[in-house]
């Protein structure tokens, strides 16, 4: 049985250095040793600020290290499929960022070759999904708070994460801005989304998309906007739930008569820093401590759907997924 996991790093631009100070300085039993760097100065912050045992210039040396259980991917998003799939082939369990890929295909393949090795953890990332007032709000939409929903509205500066802070230019609007938006409606809805529609007004992309069971989501997308107050309402047939990105400690609940209430996450609760509670989860996972609570699957619906919204905006019609 494990006791110490070791990793490597693919990726020691300003996002991959941003997580490597995260996992060397603050993830319990994960010991960070090696890194690849693309370039001199990828190289050097590996060697003199991290003080890494190995340090590559060639990502393949990195991936075929033996001492090596675990290999974090940081790398531009066109590169992330292919270096996932040869790291899970070389026996290694895998934690990358989203977009996990830029195109369905290479998403998907990466979920196929994930499942084909049940034995290894392969996880992409989700801010969302670890924020603790928002594993609230999913917690008592499932206990029937509000109904049945039919409706989400929210918009590309709900979500605050070291990802958008410094994130790479995809080409997509969608895949640049609004990747945590769309996992967020995704997994609030637990639903398929089946159609989706754009209209793109000046620096203001507003997308709609409609699920299987003709729920419904509005996505404003404002690319100029970085940060903003924001809110995410969810309207069902019982309720409503408003959230805003400026309070992570409450969010507000509209009851079936029209009361209101402020329901607040357990005082108890320390850590509300999202991407350290997932790198400490997917450690405690390979360790046998705990289950998964995400995969990969999650990252090829982002893409899914974000692809959807660009094809829409592209031909100015409506897509069918």
């Amino acid at each position: 049985m494990l006791y110490n996991v070791k990793a490597g790093i693919i990726g020691l631009d300003e996002l991959g250095r941003t997580y490597a100070h995260l996992i060397k300085d603050h993830i319990k039993n994960l010991n960070l040793i090696a890194a690849y760097g693309r370039t001199q100065k990828e190289l050097l912050f590996a060697k003199n600020d991290l003080s890494l045992e190995y340090v590559y210039s060639d990502e393949k040396a990195l991936i075929e290290n033996h001492d090596i259980d675990l290999i974090f991917i940081f790398s531009d998003p066109d590169r992330r499929p292919h270096q996932a799939i040869q790291a899970i082939e070389a026996g290694k369990h895998i934690f990358l960022l989203n977009p996990m890929a830029m195109n369905l295909d290479d998403a998907q393949a990466v979920n196929d070759v994930a499942r084909s090795h049940p034995s290894q953890v392969v996880m992409a990332s989700s801010i969302i999904r670890f924020m603790p007032l928002l594993q609230l709000v999913q917690e008592n939409i499932r206990k029937g708070e509000i109904g049945i929903i039919n409706h989400i509205t929210i918009d590309s500066t709900f979500v605050s994460s070291i990802n958008k802070t410094h994130k790479r230019d995809t080409g997509s609007v969608f895949l640049n801005y609004c990747v945590d938006e769309i996992d967020l409606s995704q997994w609030i809805m637990q639903d398929v989304f089946t159609k989706v529609s754009v209209e793109a007004k000046n620096d203001t992309t507003i997308c709609h998309a409609e699920t299987q069971n003709k729920s419904s989501l509005n996505l404003i997308v404002q690319p100029k906007i970085d940060k903003g107050q924001s809110y995410m309402t969810i309207y069902g047939n019982k309720g409503q739930i408003i959230v805003s990105n400026t309070n992570n400690k409450a969010y507000k609940l509209f009851g079936e008569n029209g009361e209101k209430r402020d329901v607040f996450i357990d005082q108890s609760t320390q850590f509300i820093f999202p991407e350290y509670l997932q790198l400490h989860h997917f450690t405690r996972v390979i360790l046998g401590r705990e289950k998964p609570l995400v995969t990969t699957a999650h990252g090829v619906d982002i893409v899914r759907l974000a692809v959807a919204f660009e094809k829409s905006k592209v031909l100015e019609q409506d897509v069918v997924l």
